[in-house]
């Protein structure tokens, strides 16, 4: 499984707050040079759900372009709760039309006057022969993904912090 944390400024609500709205989520996934965004909200018994669709391009190891095209439709399922003192969030990505999925868990949580996001994620691909090779390239693809959002949104809530 792999783990990937970063400490925000901002307090947990802020955090929180930026993370589920769909406008920023939007403005990131463009910033980030996805398209065919689409971003659905919706809150129920304590969860907020949130859908996100877009296409994302990939530049493949030869290895995977038979099974992967250079750009993928990703649907990323978030389910948000509030467990009293932090966020936790259950996380499904699935590559549309691909035998690979990403699970994952998320926690906010209060780090002084700001906080702390984890990730813990797991990649599966149901190829055999290369499953472990193609699993470990989508996990490195990901871990690049979730470092380049959050640097984006460092410095979005940075700029907005700042005004």
């Amino acid at each position: 499984m792999a783990k990937f944390s970063i400490d925000y400024s901002q307090d947990i609500d802020t955090v929180y707050r930026f993370m589920t709205d769909p406008d920023a989520i939007k403005k990131r996934s463009e910033a980030l040079g996805e398209q065919n965004i689409r971003v659905q909200v919706n809150e129920a018994g304590g969860t907020k759900t949130i859908t996100a669709t877009r296409d994302v391009e990939s530049d493949l190891p030869g290895f995977a372009k038979k099974l992967f095209k250079s750009t993928n439709t990703i649907v990323e399922r978030l389910e948000w709760r509030d467990t009293g003192e932090k966020k936790t969030c259950k996380s499904h990505i699935d590559v549309v039309g691909t035998p690979g999925k990403i699970d994952s868990n998320i926690t906010i949580s209060p780090n002084g006057s700001g906080c702390t996001y984890d990730v813990e994620f797991e990649v599966s691909v149901k190829v055999p022969l290369i499953r472990r090779k193609l699993e470990e390239f989508v996990a490195k693809t990901t871990l690049k993904g979730i470092r380049d959002q959050h640097k984006y949104n460092q410095q979005e809530l940075n700029a907005a912090q700042a005004n």
